[in-house]
């Protein structure tokens, strides 16, 4: 208990794999992140899960997942060769200290890809034998100026529902009606119980739109 605590007060965000899949959806799944976790993919977790504990990501692995999932199915990169970018780019989005905005992809003399970050260095993306067109490099740089956004902010968004974030300083991650400290889950159990207008009675405060979406991400069914 006294683990999580401290993880919750560093603002790091914790998540289980099934609930890291949810905030990804679409085009995420349990399995998905699994596999990149023991390939090796995300790093090492906060902790790895065994004998029925459940692995626990940080919100940078949340991150470094979407970011997989982004360069396969947005610049269709097959898996091996994520592998020897994801590093690099984790790090550009990461650990550079300029602001996310200032990162920019560039051709370096060698022909390999560099990130520039504003500063006086660009540091080389290796590749291997990966040749991405130039064409790409605008979404190659859009991915990665999201995740440095994302992780400067501690916040990212969910899907279909522009109402809801997952904020690693707010109850750990678990999603929330973005602008409070109100976790969905609650919320989508209240309307379950009570429906979207009582609901809206009772929490005053919120309006409809992040009352249904909640329920709606939640998965559970309201009459509109």
């Amino acid at each position: 208990m006294s683990e999580n605590r401290q993880l919750v007060a560093l603002g790091e965000g914790v998540y289980t794999v099934p609930e890291a899949a949810r905030i990804l959806r679409p085009n995420m799944t349990e399995d998905r992140l699994r596999y990149w976790l023991n390939e090796g993919l995300l790093g090492e977790p906060v902790r790895r899960g065994y004998r029925g504990r459940p692995h626990l990501l940080s919100f940078k692995q949340l991150l470094r997942a979407r970011t997989i999932r982004d360069l396969r199915g947005k610049l269709r990169f097959p898996l091996q060769k994520v592998r020897p970018v994801i590093k690099e780019l984790s790090e550009a989005a990461f650990l550079s200290g300029k602001e996310w905005h200032a990162l920019d992809f560039v051709w370096t003399p060698e022909g390999e890809i560099g990130v520039y970050d504003g500063g006086d260095y660009v540091y080389e993306v290796r590749t291997g034998q990966l040749m991405i067109p130039r064409a790409l490099l605008p979404e190659l740089q859009e991915i990665a100026r999201e995740a440095r956004k994302d992780w400067v902010r501690g916040e990212v968004g969910i899907a279909n529902h522009p109402r809801l974030v997952s904020n690693a300083r707010i109850v750990a991650g678990s999603p929330t009606i973005r602008g409070t400290r109100i976790e969905t889950s609650f919320i989508a159990y209240v309307v379950g119980q009570f429906g979207v207008e009582e609901t809206l009675k009772m929490y005053p405060y919120l309006d409809r739109e992040a009352v249904e979406e909640a329920a709606d991400f939640e998965g559970i069914s309201f009459t509109a």
